[in-house]
């Protein structure tokens, strides 16, 4: 399904866990402000012989991209990283713990007093509380090192490894994402919170993609070309989907379109697109 010639090439990667991997590599031409979906994999075909991990690694690295976007957990929380003697979270001074401890005090969805710096990450915390607040429409977040993400997060310390990627890793919540290109492509909130509708998601994500392969409302973002197969595809598999939202916001960090980290990378960075009209 690859398209020649190759533009600067952007690859997002659905891991799976309960869902199938699916793996979208975008193709950004700066000369005609275009974009083309130059493959769609999902699951990606595995040779004889190839374990999953074999399988992923060896189809990203024949895209050969500029970055990747990935619906995984790239960073560990505080205390699975940290060497020091544990004086207890409460006590704690590393930076991270302290900042997390102030957060937790004012944060409304918070059950108890103190963060548990071991199964989540600071990004968590503004994925759970303040950018719940600014979002689009609300999203559900899991914990990084809770029980549906740990397998993920642990899978990706090791494919981190073996990935070949010019501009590296970025981590993408597709939730969040679609919220966040709402404003790019005048999405509507009804629409975007019915993407994974169990039993109309498929049709409303055909609207919404519709909607997204059209000449966008600013200059600054280029237009996605999706023909109507591909559109049918996505559509259809919500791995395909959110894969694409992935592409999308890594090719999106390369261009200026999303917003600056809030703080040092080692505490989680997550793909928050930047909200047209807004100062970069």
């Amino acid at each position: 399904m690859d398209q020649a010639p190759k533009g600067d090439r952007y690859v997002g990667v659905e891991l799976g866990g309960s869902r199938r991997t699916a793996v979208v590599a975008l193709d950004y031409f700066a000369s005609e402000q275009k974009v083309f979906l130059s493959s769609l994999q999902s699951p990606p075909a595995a040779e004889e012989g190839e374990t999953a991990d074999d399988t992923l690694i060896r189809v990203v690295n024949e895209l050969e991209p500029l970055g990747i976007g990935v619906d995984a957990p790239l960073t560990l929380p505080p205390c699975v990283r940290c060497p020091l003697p544990c004086p207890t979270i409460a006590l704690c001074e590393v930076p991270a713990v302290k900042w997390m401890r102030e957060e937790v005090k004012n944060a409304r969805f918070a059950k108890h007093k103190l963060p548990s710096p071991y199964t989540q990450r600071p990004v968590d915390y503004l994925l759970r509380g303040r950018w719940q607040e600014d979002a689009f429409v609300p999203f559900p977040v899991d914990e990084s090192f809770g029980s549906g993400r740990a397998p993920l997060a642990a899978r990706m310390q090791y494919l981190q490894r073996h990935l070949r990627t010019v501009n590296g890793f970025l981590e993408v919540n597709p939730r969040l994402a679609l919220g966040g290109v709402a404003t790019w492509y005048n999405l509507g909130a009804r629409e975007v919170r019915r993407a994974r509708d169990v039993e109309v998601g498929a049709e409303v994500r055909l609207e919404l993609l519709d909607a997204i392969s059209r000449p966008p409302r600013f200059e600054n973002v280029p237009h996605l070309f999706l023909y109507n197969s591909d559109i049918t595809a996505l559509a259809q598999d919500i791995s395909a989907f959110d894969a694409l939202l992935c592409a999308l916001m890594v090719m999106g960090d390369a261009l200026g379109l999303l917003e600056e980290p809030e703080f040092d990378p080692e505490w989680g960075v997550v793909a928050k697109p930047r909200r047209m009209g807004a100062r970069p």
